[in-house]
């Protein structure tokens, strides 16, 4: 027959335990050194932020996930908000792919094939082009080494917290969220992530900071798709930041009468 055990050494046993959890936590972190709190920290990163209006670079891209993987040199050209110019070269530097976006409307020609798609720059769309379905908008602002969404100063919903190894940052934006961890000292994103209501979209990682001017841009950037688990990998070998960039860089020339000419999406 089993015993019950009295009333009073039940309680005791809860409080045993409960002392016992209270002592194996891990210690608070300790605030990173020179990160100045909360309020000095966001207004720094945004100010890095609002410092970078044009990118240009030549970087190497390399793919992989589960249609297999790949290389290609890429010139990188984006104008924020939401103006962008990516030229894939072949080995012997000619364009094989060019894709333009200019605010919602989306561009894409391929020289070899003579191809030409136009459409709405929708994440179902970008995803058939870069395997990760990711928004123009977040999409432009890693290209140029930014958060995916913009951190605005006094956001009562902006989360920031300190961890041993820097601060973890938490925004909102729309339907969108991201999670961002920075260096030790605060001074600079390393990592984040960025997902909506249904779950995680991407992680991905800026290494290799190089000063230009004022701005220390990563010449290093990782993402990786969290559904098709798809990891794009940018190596700029050269930037120039705030140059002017004319408009019609972002205009593709009209297809020929010989052209194929795809539909990628209804336009705005």
């Amino acid at each position: 027959m089993t015993r019950r055990a009295a009333p009073h050494l039940l309680a005791l046993a809860a409080l045993l335990g409960m002392a016992g959890c209270a002592g194996v936590g891990p210690p608070p972190a300790a605030p990173p050194v020179g990160w100045g709190g909360p309020a000095e920290l966001i207004a720094r990163l945004a100010a890095g932020e609002a410092a970078v209006t044009t990118v240009r670079g030549l970087a190497a891209i390399r793919f992989e996930g589960p249609g297999g993987s790949g290389s290609a040199s890429q010139v990188v050209v984006v104008a924020l908000p939401d103006n962008a110019r990516l030229e894939t070269l072949t080995p012997l530097g000619t364009a094989a792919l060019l894709l333009t976006l200019r605010g919602e409307r989306l561009a894409v020609y391929a020289p070899l094939r003579d191809e030409y798609g136009t459409g709405r720059a929708t994440r179902d769309a970008l995803a058939r082009l870069t395997s990760i379905p990711l928004p123009p908008g977040p999409l432009l602002r890693l290209l140029a080494g930014l958060s995916p969404l913009p951190l605005r100063p006094g956001d009562p919903r902006l989360q920031v917290e300190a961890e041993l190894s820097g601060v973890r940052i938490g925004s909102v934006d729309g339907p969108l969220w991201q999670r961002l961890w920075t260096d030790q000292g605060g001074g600079a994103i390393v990592r984040g992530e960025l997902g909506e209501a249904s779950g995680l979209l991407l992680r991905f990682y800026f290494g290799e900071r190089r000063q230009l001017g004022d701005l220390a841009f990563p010449f290093l950037m990782e993402v990786e798709g969290a559904e098709a688990g798809t990891r794009v990998t940018l190596h700029f070998e050269t930037v120039k930041l705030n140059e002017a960039v004319p408009p019609d860089l972002f205009d593709l020339p009209p297809p020929t009468a010989h052209t194929r000419t795809i539909d990628l999406g209804a336009l705005p």
